[in-house]
């Protein structure tokens, strides 16, 4: 008897913690808010390494959403030429192509990364490239209007 209550209580406890085991995987609560640093596209661009590791906070232009999987933003800013990679997460829904041309928000994680990740998702050749760059691990984005 002692052996059918015990069990009882252990699939109810499991059962328990699995329906709230917390927010769900790509949805962060409502109220939660991110601290982070405010810079410019153009600050991030010219010298990104002054902020590895730290989460910022910025806006840009798309460039190209990466139509293979939608794990990548290409964005710039004014700077002719520079642009900058965004890795999307799998805590995130795909960036969609609709994207491209688009302003967008942007929260993430500064990363050093080698420059064979940063390549396009379209495998263009890149001829020079350092053998290091930076990229943003996104948290959040939100497009503009």
């Amino acid at each position: 008897m002692k052996n059918k209550l015990f069990f009882a209580l252990a699939i109810a406890a499991t059962l328990l913690m699995a329906s709230c085991g917390g927010e769900q995987k790509g949805q962060k609560p409502a109220d939660e808010k991110i601290d982070a640093i405010e810079v410019s596209i153009d600050s991030l661009l010219v010298d990104a390494s002054a902020l590895e590791g730290k989460i910022v906070k910025f806006t840009a232009n798309v460039d190209h959403a990466c139509k293979h999987g939608g794990n990548r933003l290409t964005v710039f800013g004014t700077e002719e030429g520079k642009v900058l990679k965004i890795d999307g997460s799998e805590n995130l829904p795909a960036f969609q192509s609709s994207l491209d041309g688009k302003k967008v928000e942007i929260i993430g994680t500064v990363k050093k990364v080698t420059a064979a990740h940063t390549a396009d998702c379209e495998d263009h050749e890149v001829d020079e490239a350092p053998e290091f760059t930076f990229a943003i691990e996104c948290i959040d984005y939100k497009e503009i209007e």
